[in-house]
This record gives C-alpha cells, structure tokens and sequence, in this order.
C-alpha cells in the first residue's frame, strides 16, 4: 500500500488520475452554496454543480474532478471520534450526463487499487437494497463482481446508508455505492459486517438518477370531500389544509362561485370549467395543470370517484381514492415530496481526504495525519497535556482541532460571514465557542483560538483566501472569544446553581441562552455531563415567544409574519422591500404596505391601491425588482430613534405601533440621489446583499379588501 505523506501529494495523485481520464479539473467552490437556498454550507461537491446536474451544459464538459472544501454540523456530536469532522475536503469526479454506474466503478476501482495500492483483500462494499422510491441495484452488484468483490463482501443496505441526496429538501440524488478498508491489522474476515467499526468507508460513488421535487400545490375534490351537500364544509379537513404551506386548489364541476360563498376565510384557489365540468375528462387536469403552470409531480389530487382518479392519473399526478379524512392526512404527509428521474444520468464520486490520509499511513485516527499535527502540537503547548494519553483530553483536543480550523475557513471564505446569532453566522459561534469551552476543560486559561488559527492557515497554502484574509480572520477570532469570555464563567457558575434538581427547564436554558450568550447545544452538553435532562419543548416554545416579541412593539402591534430566519425566508423578506419601493416608483409614490405574510415557500405583500393591476403594470413591477436584484447592492441595518427614521425617509407600516428605537433596514444605492434606494423600519432577517435573492416573479395579484390589493411572489 502507497504511502503518501501530504495532503498536497494525495490529491496531486488524484487529480491526475483523473485527468489521464479526460476530466477537466474546477477549483473548490465557496462554502456558501450559490445554487441551493435549502442548505446553509456547501456540504459536498454536488453544490455548485446542481443546475449541472439537472441538465445545464458545463462550460469545461460532461467529465470534471474536484477538491472541494465542505461544512457538516449534522454529526457535530459524533466530533472528537478518530474520524469525523465539520470542515473536510472532498475529493470528487463527476459525469454530468456522460459514463455511468460501470465506468465510475471501474476508476474508482483502479484509483484505489492500483494507484494506492490498497489490496483489494482489503476492501469490502455495500449497494442499495431497494425500496419504493428505488429499484435493488443489481447492476453495481453484477459489476463488483466481475471485479473479484465476492459476493460476502457486498452487503445491501437501505436508503438511510446507501442513498445521497438531496442535500436540503429537494434536488438531484440516487442510490450509491460506498467502499470499505478494513482498518485492523488482523486479517479481514471473509464476510463483511458494515456494523463492525474496523471497516471504514473510504469511498462513495453516488448515481443521480432522480431529481426529489416538492409538491406545491394540493387538489382537492369539492363536492362530498371538502363541502358536503348537507353538512356543509368539512372544517377538519380546511383546517388541515389551511396550515400546509402549499397551494390549495379546489376542483369541482360546480359553479365556482358557490364553492367560494361555502369557503368562508379560507384562501384557497378554485378551479372549474363551467364549459366543460367534466373531472372525468384528462383535458380537465390538462388545463388545470396549464394554468397554475404546475408540472405534474408538482401536484397531488384525491377524490372519491375513481373516474376522476384515473383521469387526473392520465396527466401523471400523483392521485388517491379515500375514504376518510385520516386516509387523506396519510396520503398528504407521504406524498409531500417525488422522485422522478433527472433528463440525464450523473455519477457523483466522493473521498474524503483526511481519512484516506489516515488510512494510507496506517494511522489510528485522522489527528494523527499531517494535516493535523501542527493543530495538535499547538493545543498540548497551550494545554500542557499529550494527545492520546487519555480519552477526555484527547476528545477535548479533537474537538478544539477541529472547530477551530472549520472557523478558520468559515471565516476565511469569499462571502466573509462573522460569528452571529442567524444562520451560518450562528454555526461559526457554535464552532468557536464550543472550542473555547473544551479549551477551558483542557486548562487553557488564556485566550487561545487565534493562536491555534495561526498553525492552520501555513497547512493549506493552496486557499489563497486564508493568506488573504488571515489577519481578518485572527482579528474575529480574538473578538469573538473576548465576547464569550466575558460571560463564560458567570454563565457556567449560574448553570451549576440551575442544575440542582434533576431537570433544567426551557425558561431556565433560555436565560442562559440570552443572557450568557449559550447555545441551547451547549447548555445540552452541560446537562448530559451532569446526568440530567433538558425541557428541549419548553425551551422551544420560550425561544418562539421571544421571537413573536422581537417582531412585535411593545404594544404587540407590528408583525413581521416571519414563520422563521431560514435562508429563503430571508430572501423572501428582503424581497417584500425592493416590492414596496418598486411598486411605489411604477404605480404611484402614495403606496404603503397594510400587512405581510412570508413563509419559506412565497411572500404575501398587502398594499393600498383602487384598482386591478394591469399585466403590464406587473410586468414592470417585476422587472423593477429584478434590477435592483442585479446591481447587488448591500443591505445595511441601524438603530434609530423612531422620529428620527420618519423625518430621514424611512418606510413604516401603515396603522403599526413601533418603540421608541427601531431598526431600520436600507439598500445602499449610490447611483440614487438620496444614496439609497429602500428605507424600512423593520425587525429582519435579511439578506447582506441584493445578488443572494437571485430572481423574483410575482405568481397571483388579487383584491383582499376594498382599496386594498394583494401580491404573492416567489425567489426563484
């Protein structure tokens, strides 16, 4: 077996491996995905390939390879084990629509056996065992075996091991097959247990043959399954629909205007065609499919005839015969989501760097690699303690290696994100202080993580964003483990005067949480060290609370209807600002918004006007947005006095109660004349910048009250 020292060698070796096979090399992209809204880091290479895995051409061809560097918090716990990390580089090769499950096998294969020179007495594998979403995959079986895997060796194993993707929520994914060493020095056994820990995975090849959609819009019978002709409407089932963020479509062959005096405040679509009622007609899905401009898998239906079944079945919507309410609930919560196969065939390869490292040089655990060395060695200078001399230092060194240098590419990446209390701010001050903590459990009684960042920064001179950016890096570090400092040790002492009894409650974590500045993943830790439980529901629902208060007045008067701080909400959000300003300069200055609604799914924007928009005026409205959205400009937030944001432009809600100070959230816009081009008082999130929300395309103008108007939009 080759012995490759570096990390520079092993993917020089790779990288020409892969080459010598006609693939074009691309740089990592940033940890910030670009193209996937659902994920807060770039969690693997797929990332900044997602519109290429969904059929657009790339610019260097169907064949890539790549060394990408990725964040993944899911297993944070599991951090401080031989072999997990947050921060880690993927080694990848791609087919974007080219060679498939043979040729990817094949190279993966050769690469591991013959450049590495792993033996392949050492190797074991496992394939996907097929469910309802998947067939078995025998082909990967078949063609491990014609490369001498035996049959013992390969075991099938469901979608939660043998399955990648999507990364969030929806997108591309498929069945994988992932490769084992076995670690030991002792003889493999001759049948591969994937339980026993001595086989380690060292490789995956992912076949994206399926795209995961998100159903958007719900069809619904009306006669009989949502209005009974003698009971009248079916509450229970309106108000589980109701709270479903998707589109609620009626279908009836009644007189739509009768359905609608039956619906009383529930704001549901309905569609019918007084010309030609027919359900039992494919035409009339057909056409219902064309004018919300759904795809069929975008949609399911349910009724109670079996003739409009088949026909909506004809149109490939996903369709179900019921019988009860509970039935329809069933169907709905297993059917949110479909897997249809992707117009092309992708093979996504993936090695994890610091692991085959590790196993290259024989080596226990990936700390030991040279990747880590000059971390490790830092820490037992500070701590005075030796790795590997006991369990807990050695966990705790682990922990500080690893959170530290994640920090430091967080930090250190092109989209400059800082410690915060939102999204990836919020993981980076998870990471530092949760590194600081172990710190203090090693008995590091100085400021430290800066420090460690500078031995990390020398290890990957090939990120020319961390020699850049060093001192930006240091210097957030340092202020960032003042700020927690501050705090720690009052916030630990008064944890200790909580934990007392067996049981810490959400009011209790949530104090600590606002007034200590831990995370309710700290306070966690905390209590299963002591051996007692946390009221997790009750610290939720505390931390809700004081969420509906940040987005009210004290008068509990202002609503943000913000459901949560997710990426696309806060793209929604900032989106609600530029649709103000727009619809002030394309239909009249006198315009002011009378209420909002956003959800991770759309924005819902209320405005004063007289009258029906004209296509042409939507048209503008949209482009307008899109402009701005273009000219990436920055979104700044201050603090004022309320009189103050007024008499300086601001925007406020009409008929709002605010405090005394607000925030106020401005697009910076040199090129205007007052140097900005919106001014809101407002309580967040938001976006940094413009670029981030990427497109905008209003779905539905509708009237709500008189002189009032409604516009619901997406981010595409």
């Amino acid at each position: 077996m080759m012995q490759i020292k570096t990390r520079q060698d092993l993917i020089k070796k790779y990288i020409e491996f892969f080459k010598s096979k006609r693939h074009h090399h691309i740089p990592s992209a940033s940890l910030i995905p670009e193209n996937d809204p659902t994920v807060l880091f770039t969690t693997a290479g797929m990332h900044p390939l997602v519109p290429f895995l969904l059929g657009q051409k790339h610019p260097l061809g169907k064949k890539l390879v790549s060394v990408q560097k990725c964040i993944r918090t899911d297993d944070i716990d599991e951090v401080g084990d031989p072999f997990h990390h947050t921060f880690f580089e993927m080694l990848g090769n791609w087919s974007l629509g080219d060679y498939f499950k043979k040729e990817a096998i094949n190279m993966s294969f050769d690469f591991l056996t013959k450049t590495l020179e792993i033996p392949k007495e050492k190797l074991a594998v496992s394939v996907f065992a097929g469910d309802a979403d998947a067939p078995k995959d025998e082909e990967s079986t078949s063609i491990w075996l014609s490369l001498g895997i035996p049959k013992e060796r390969i075991a099938f194993l469901p979608k939660k091991n043998n399955w990648w993707g999507p990364a969030g929520s929806a997108g591309p994914c498929g069945p994988d097959t992932e490769i084992f060493f076995w670690s030991s020095s002792k003889k493999a056994p001759e049948k591969f247990d994937p339980d026993n820990e001595n086989w380690v995975e060292i490789w995956n090849d992912v076949f994206m043959e399926y795209e995961k959609t998100r159903v958007k819009a719900i069809l619904v019978d009306a006669i009989n399954t949502l209005i009974d002709k003698e009971k009248g409407l079916n509450k229970e089932l309106a108000e589980l629909l109701k709270v479903l963020e998707k589109k609620i479509i009626i279908v009836t062959n009644a007189n739509p205007k009768e359905i609608i005096s039956k619906l009383n405040n529930y704001n549901f679509e309905v569609f019918s065609l007084l010309k030609n009622p027919d359900k039992s007609n494919p035409k009339y899905f057909k056409q219902l499919l064309k004018k919300y401009e759904l795809s069929s898998h975008e949609a399911i239906y349910f009724d109670h005839k079996e003739e409009n079944i088949k026909s909506a079945k004809e149109n490939k919507i996903n369709s179900m015969f019921y019988k009860n309410n509970k039935q329809i609930k069933e169907f709905i919560d297993n059917n949110l989501h479909n897997y249809i196969p992707l117009q092309q065939k992708n093979v996504d390869t993936g090695m994890g760097v610091e692991r085959t490292l590790a196993i290259l040089n024989g080596l226990e655990d990936n700390y030991q690699t040279s990747i880590f060395q000059p971390i490790i060695k830092e820490i037992e200078a500070l701590s005075q303690k030796k790795y590997g001399k006991n369990k807990p230092d050695t966990r705790a060194m682990r922990i500080i290696a690893d959170h530290v240098r994640a920090a430091v590419f967080i930090l250190g990446d092109e989209r400059t994100i800082k410690p915060s209390n939102i999204g990836q701010g919020y993981v980076l001050r998870r990471l530092i202080r949760r590194a600081i903590r172990y710190g203090k459990i090693l008995g590091i009684k100085e400021n430290f993580t800066s420090k460690i960042a500078k031995s990390i920064i020398p290890i990957y001179p090939d990120y020319q964003e961390l020699q850049r950016d060093h001192k930006f890096i240091i210097s957030q570090l340092e202020e960032e483990e003042q700020r927690f400092n501050q705090t720690l040790e009052k916030g630990i002492k008064k944890f200790n005067e909580i934990a007392t009894d067996k049981i810490i409650t959400g009011k209790e974590s949530f104090l600590l949480f606002q007034s200590y500045g831990f995370p309710i993943e700290f306070t966690q830790e905390l209590a299963e060290e002591k051996g007692i439980k946390l009221d997790l529901e009750e610290y939720n629902a505390e931390f809700q609370r004081h969420q509906d208060l940040s987005r009210t007045t004290s008068a509990g008067m202002f609503r943000s209807g913000l459901a949560d701080d997710s990426e696309n909400t806060r793209k929604l959000h900032t989106a609600t600002h530029l649709l103000n300003e727009a619809l002030r300069k394309v239909l009249s200055p006198d315009i002011k918004q009378r209420g909002s609604n956003i959800t991770p799914e759309r924005l819902r924007f209320d405005f004063n006007f007289p009258r029906k928009l004209t296509e042409d005026e939507i048209k503008k409205v949209e482009e307008e947005v899109n402009r701005i959205i273009k000219k990436a400009l920055l979104m700044e937030r201050t603090e004022v006095l309320l009189n103050n944001a007024l008499s300086n432009g601001a925007q406020a809600e009409f008929g709002a109660k605010y405090p005394e100070l607000v925030s106020v959230y401005t697009v910076v816009d040199k090129d205007e004349k007052n140097g900005w081009y919106s001014k809101e008082i407002c309580t967040g999130p938001h976006v940094s910048n413009t670029k981030e929300i990427n497109k905008f395309k209003i779905i539905k103008e509708e009237a709500v009250a008189a002189g009032v108007r409604r516009i619901k939009a997406v981010c595409e």
